[in-house]
């Protein structure tokens, strides 16, 4: 997306280069360039504050549903799972990401 973004503003500059207002930079590929990048951060962000929420959830005791793709599970210390590199739950062999979790408002605690 960055790349047709630059490709759009030289083509810009280029059609208009004999203009008096070729110095003028097209806002649409601008726009674009910092939709490009912002949004990724943006979501990158979202997704931290998701992990840190359910993290400090699981942390004080409360019960999280987690899904792995195939079923839904109750992650909680009172099942024995365990936090595994600052943003997983763990119990035996499985790993589930702590993005994939809600809070499971049915066992509060």
């Amino acid at each position: 997306m960055v790349f047709i973004s630059v490709i759009a503003m030289v083509m810009y500059y280029h059609e208009n280069k004999n203009k008096e207002d070729r110095h003028n930079i097209a806002i649409f590929p601008l726009i674009m360039i910092i939709f490009a990048i912002g949004a990724p951060l943006y979501i990158s962000y979202q997704n931290k504050v998701l992990i840190d929420e359910n993290i400090r959830l699981f942390k004080i005791g409360h019960a999280l549903e987690c899904g792995n793709g195939f079923k839904l599970l109750i992650v909680s210390k009172n099942r024995d799972w365990q936090i595994v590199k600052k943003d997983s739950f763990t119990k035996n062999d499985l790993i589930i990401r702590a993005d994939s979790c809600e809070l499971n408002k049915e066992i509060a605690r």
